[in-house]
């Protein structure tokens, strides 16, 4: 798989084995300020050239041959909602009704896919199709073949459902992005609550963050004691180490086995590892 991201393309070669899954091989190549911009409304990818040079490498280091990639999108791109689709409605279709009305572009450019969540709940997610497309653009232009897209917090939520564990307390897991953040809050595996938003990583960003927490359990109906935070993603153990040092209970969402040579790879640090776990 392949992901994107303002200060990087990264990758990683996954396999599955004994109820386990193993990164194989990982690779990452910084893209310079200003390379790839997220947007929910134009081209991301300002300097295709730079992106396919380090796609192309990316894949070197890899070695995962010819086979189809999946290419994980940024958080940013999509706007996202939690709907209860009605029984006798298809859920592309209804999620597509709900999230036209707040899109700052016209609805026959939506490209609109859902994360079912079980009882008729889904994570719907709705992208412009330009921007998806130049995307898939520079990819192929680095000789990629591409098998599907997925974006960055879906398939981290995707992951994490997986291994959720039942019952109280309440758990919100905490996707962080280089440019967005999303909290999602469940009862093992049903999820009650869902907010996204732009992330402010400056100074205060873990108070910030709790507040936002805080929230996304109010918004779950469950206010009355601290829930089980997961947390994923850029800057996810700092932020882990911080809140258990200021004696809040907090843990990383995953940490995936690597090979010897790899072992100071925070794991946790690449939320679309989730598109290998789901």
């Amino acid at each position: 798989m392949l992901a994107l991201e303002p200060s990087s393309v990264a990758g990683a070669v996954v396999s599955r084995g004994f109820g386990s899954t193993r990164i194989r091989s990982l690779a990452r190549v910084p893209l310079g300020p200003g390379c790839l911009e997220v947007s929910a409304f134009e081209p991301n990818v300002r300097r295709p050239d730079e992106v396919r040079t380090a796609l192309a490498e990316v894949v070197g280091v890899l070695g995962g041959g010819s086979a189809p990639v999946c290419l994980v999108l940024p958080d940013g791109l999509a706007r996202l909602g939690l709907f209860d689709v009605p029984t006798d409605a298809a859920p592309e279709r209804y999620a597509r009704f709900r999230l036209m009305g707040s899109l700052p572009y016209p609805a026959e450019e939506a490209l609109v896919d859902v994360l079912p969540l079980g009882h008729g709940r889904v994570l719907a997610a709705a992208v412009r199709r330009s921007v998806v497309q130049a995307y898939e653009a520079v990819v192929r232009s680095a000789g990629i073949e591409q098998d599907r897209v997925d974006l960055a917090p879906l398939a981290a939520l995707a992951g994490l459902r997986r291994d959720a564990a039942p019952g109280p307390p309440l758990t919100v897991d905490l996707v962080l992005g280089e440019v967005a953040v999303s909290m999602a809050a469940r009862n093992g595996a049903e999820v009650l609550a869902f907010r996204n938003r732009r992330r402010d990583d400056g100074p205060g960003e873990g108070e910030r963050l709790r507040l936002d927490v805080e929230r996304t359990a109010l918004l779950a109906g469950d206010g009355a004691a601290p829930p089980r935070l997961r947390v994923l993603g850029p800057g996810a153990p700092a932020l882990v180490r911080d809140w258990r040092a200021a004696g809040r209970t907090a843990d990383l969402g995953w940490t995936l086995a690597a090979p010897a040579t790899m072992e100071r790879v925070e794991t946790a640090e690449m939320a679309w590892l989730g598109a290998a776990l789901a």
